[in-house]
Parts: C-alpha cells; structure tokens; sequence
C-alpha cells in the first residue's frame, strides 16, 4: 500500500445551509460535506481536520483543513482541487491545494486567527447582504467603539466573553489587533476584524455585540473594563448574530504555509 499524503486545502464556503463545520449525524455540516466528497472521489471514508470548529450560519474567506490520502488516482494538488470542485456544492469551493508534511495539522499548528464581522449599518436591508451581516438600523458611533476595543486588545481573561457552553480550560487569550472601518461604497457595511492567538467559543461574536451596544449608548466603557476583570458574562453585550461572521484568515509560523497571492481573500 502507498504511503499517504498528507493535503491541505484551503477553503471558502458560504454557511448558510450548514450547522458548522463539525460532523453532525441529522445536519448538514461542512466537514461531512467534504468528507462525503472525498469518499465519493475515492472510495474511501476520510477524517478531514479543520482549523477550527464554526458556528451554524458563519461563512469563510480563507479557512484551512488537511486530510491523508493513499489514493492513486488522484496524485497532484491540482487534481484534487479540480476533483473536489466538481463534486463539492457550489457554496463550498476549494480554492487551492497543497502538499504539507506527514504530522502537519490544520488547528495544531495554527499560531493565530482573523475573523470578520460585517454589519449593515443603514436604514433598509439591502438584498444582497441578506444572511451575509447583521442588519443594524440604529446609527453606531464607530469612535467609541474604536475607543472600546482598546480595552480589549492584549491578553486578558476572556471568561465574559464566551458563550455558556464553552468548555475551554484556558480563557487567557491575547487579540493582537481589532480593526473597525466604515466601507460605504459596499451597501454602507461596517467592517470589524479581529486577530488573536486563539478564541474561545463565541468570543468573537460576543465582543462585536458588546462593541455594537457599547456605541448605542447600552454598555459603559467602565463595565467593559469590569468584565475583564471579574469574568461576568452580564457585563458584556449581546452575541452577534452567527451569518455576520467570517473566518477571514489562520496564521501559521512563517515558511510554514504559503499559498499563492491570487486565491487569497482579503
């Protein structure tokens, strides 16, 4: 038997119609579907690691997954994307593929990550970002939410800003950076990012929540500071909506993976 390869795909998909990505016996999720692609390619029943696990409704830009395969048929990263492609639905597309090492693997070796939340922030609901941002109609004074996310960018504590579920043994968490810009050329969509070593389930869109009520006037600056500090999930917002989010990016120790400038979503 042929020893196996191990392949790394980057990825974009829409998650409107699935429950995340992790496999779910009765539900549509984006590892099943590309597991069910890949055992219809080669006859064989793969485990495909992803980056992470997504929320139901959370879309992706650039999200990475690797898998092994001993197949003969289909030998070169080429092949496997067009493969793929052809097999896969058309709101999961494979963008690029490429050969990493035996013991290379998605999550374990991603040294960071960058989401993207957008919002609609204008008075009607355009429909072509219908299940694609949070419709906000209330005006939202993108100074103070700059000023808030100050608080939170650094290592901190993260225990008030995960959801209830979450089973994460280390809530330390250090954001490298959180960017908020007003794009009003796309259907005045407000665009926040943020980048961190690692997230806790949610935290992403709990901290869009809390930025959002923040600049409705509904959170103080001062319980932000609170929230921090003594973990009460009570002191800080809402959970933004799951269609809103976007994987935008997985950070890998530089040389590690590179892929080619074209494919990338920025």
């Amino acid at each position: 038997m042929p020893s196996a390869q191990n392949w790394l795909l980057l990825l974009t998909f829409d998650g409107s119609s699935y429950h995340g990505w992790q496999v779910q016996p009765d539900f549509p999720t984006i590892q099943g579907t590309l597991q069910q692609a890949i055992q219809s390619l080669t006859g064989v029943n793969l485990k495909v690691h992803g980056a992470g696990r997504t929320d139901s409704g959370v879309h992706a830009l650039n999200f990475t997954a690797n898998f092994n395969s001993t197949s003969k048929n289909i030998k070169t990263a080429e092949k496997w994307r067009n493969a793929l492609n052809a097999v896969l639905p058309e709101d999961i597309v494979v963008k690029s593929v490429q050969k990493v090492s035996a013991d290379f693997h998605a999550r374990h070796n991603a040294i960071g990550k960058r989401y993207r939340y957008l919002i609609a922030n204008n008075s009607y609901h355009s429909p072509f970002t219908k299940n694609k941002s949070w419709h906000i109609v209330q005006d939202l004074d993108v100074d103070i939410m700059k000023h808030v996310a100050e608080v939170l960018i650094g290592e901190h504590d993260f225990s008030a800003f995960r959801s209830s579920n979450c089973s994460s043994p280390n809530t330390v968490k250090n954001i490298r950076d959180i960017s908020i810009n007003n794009l009003y050329a796309q259907n005045s969509i407000l665009q926040i990012e943020i980048e961190a070593n690692s997230f806790l389930q949610h935290m992403v869109r709990i901290i869009t929540g809390t930025l959002v009520e923040a600049a409705q006037a509904r959170i103080k600056h001062a319980d932000i500071k609170k929230a921090l500090n003594n973990g009460d999930r009570n002191l800080a917002g809402c959970t933004a909506p799951a269609h809103g989010l976007y994987s935008l990016k997985v950070i890998y120790p530089e040389g590690l993976v590179s892929w080619p400038p074209e494919v990338i979503d920025n």
